[in-house]
């Protein structure tokens, strides 16, 4: 049976009143340290007494484990300095503990594949694990103890600090890159997923350890954690593994910081040029969209790839046959609180870049003289679901996806966002497209590539001192 909200808007509050109340009560008595809250289509959500989340997905047809740690926290809980501290500390955990200083060697030994990422909401550590009982639950403690450790170093940073401006440097070496965040800041004026995730290097470079310990106090704790386990493994083992593990740290009696930012309505297009030496022209066009949560949202992701995999008069039509763009993208840019979608050419490197983001601008937003055919909506239902199916049977993928709706607003979406695409109708398709995909709320960018630099002002500070010399005067 398929997942539905139905009824659930009206009568929210109070539920989720009395459930957090009923939660608190059966938590303090759960001899097992965990509290099954529900179940749907296979995924079952626990809760420990701490405030960790738990999402066990156990499938014996998979033939390993994967385990995600995800905290909700980003580059949107960063203030002024504070820019890459979530990035930083991503590197600073994975470079042990007191206990585990040799961490990287202990995962090798234990063919385990540990990665981590950073972006706006959330900071994931996922590992890939051969179904054991005992690897999970050194796994499982070696991240209770990152969240204990609040003994961070001026050494750890040092030692982590040119790892981080490497990737920094390949950030700017990227035009692609470097052009999608900088049209993200300029569509983010107030909110901070105008900021990027990496950090800059001004910010890490003078980071003070106190308040990155203060930021890890405050955010890398069990009551700010989602855990999430999906594959081939024993869920009442793993349930165990969990409680005497993640389940030994005490609830934090701090409370996580709220973010009161509100992105204002934009009221008019933006552009942003980018000119370096170097790679292929290209141009791109950004639009404000709803939140992940929104079904606005899941329409519209429906509808950019109507826009970008379509024929005649659309962007593989109006761009790739006539040989003035190699390839057409579209990419949905979903957060908890803002979304953002971008339509991206690359063009020949002849390709003059104004007149092709006119042709750019102007297929995404005359829909409504060129409006969608059931067939291209069922094309783009059937490549969603497809990439759905693909999910559903990857560990690694289902984990990832499980935890993104966590940090959403409920790990239940990605089944109600299933739903939705699966009952799109072309009405509220081409409404959303027609709504949303337009001049005012615009963010264009071009990639224009240059012979040879351009001149840039001198950013070095100024030294007033040989100038004031000439006032200095004997004092009797």
């Amino acid at each position: 049976m398929p997942f539905v909200f139905s009824g659930l808007s009206r009568r929210l509050p109070a539920l989720l009143f009395l459930w957090f109340v009923s939660l608190q009560a059966d938590a303090a008595n759960s001899p097992d340290g965990y509290t099954k809250i529900l179940s749907a289509e296979g995924v079952t959500e626990y809760r420990l007494h701490n405030g960790l989340r738990v999402l066990l997905a156990p499938d014996d047809a998979q033939s390993v484990t994967a385990v995600d740690v995800t905290y909700m926290v980003g580059s949107r809980n960063e203030h002024e300095g504070q820019s890459g501290m979530s990035h930083l500390l991503e590197h600073l955990i994975l470079r042990g503990t007191p206990s585990q200083p040799d961490i990287a060697t202990e995962f090798q030994r234990r063919r385990m594949d540990v990665k981590a990422s950073t972006s706006a909401d959330r900071t994931r550590y996922v590992a890939t694990l051969l179904p054991g009982h005992m690897d999970l639950a050194w796994y499982l403690r070696w991240h209770a103890d990152t969240m204990l450790r609040t003994g961070l170093r001026r050494a750890d940073v040092d030692a982590e600090l040119p790892v981080i401006f490497a990737e920094l440097e390949a950030r700017e070496k990227s035009p692609e890159r470097v052009l999608r965040q900088k049209m993200r800041g300029a569509a983010f004026h107030w909110h901070s997923y105008g900021n990027d995730p990496m950090g800059t290097h001004a910010d890490l470079s003078n980071v003070r350890i106190d308040r990155l310990q203060a930021y890890h106090g405050e955010y890398y704790q069990p009551d700010n954690a989602v855990l999430t386990i999906a594959g081939k493994f024993d869920s009442e083992l793993a349930l165990s593994a969990i409680a005497d593990t993640l389940g030994a740290l005490p609830r934090p009696s701090r409370n996580v910081p709220q973010d009161y930012s509100v992105e204002p309505l934009q009221d008019g297009n933006h552009a942003v040029t980018l000119r370096r030496v170097g790679g292929n022209p290209l141009v791109a066009t950004m639009y404000h969209v709803p939140a992940t949560r929104s079904r606005d949202h899941t329409l519209l992701m429906l509808a950019a790839d109507m826009l970008a995999a379509g024929g005649a008069n659309r962007l593989q039509g109006e761009l790739v046959v006539p040989g003035l763009a190699s390839t057409i993208s579209a990419q949905g840019l979903g957060w908890r609180d803002y979304g953002l979608i971008e339509f991206r050419a690359v063009l020949k490197p002849t390709m003059e870049t104004e007149s092709a983001q006119r042709i750019l601008n102007r297929t995404v937003e005359s829909l409504r003289l060129h409006p969608y055919s059931k067939e291209e909506l069922h094309n783009a239902r059937r490549r969603w679901m497809d990439k759905w199916t693909r999910t559903l049977a990857d560990p690694q993928a289902l984990t990832d996806a499980l935890s993104k709706a966590s940090v959403n607003g409920d790990w239940r979406l990605i089944f109600l966002e299933r739903d939705r695409v699966r009952d799109a109708s072309l009405v509220d398709v081409q409404r959303v497209a027609d709504r949303y995909l337009v001049r005012a709320n615009r963010n264009q960018g071009r990639y224009v590539p240059t012979a040879a630099p351009e001149p840039q002002p001198s950013s070095a500070p100024i030294d007033l001192g040989p100038e004031l010399q000439r006032y200095d005067t004997d004092i009797d």
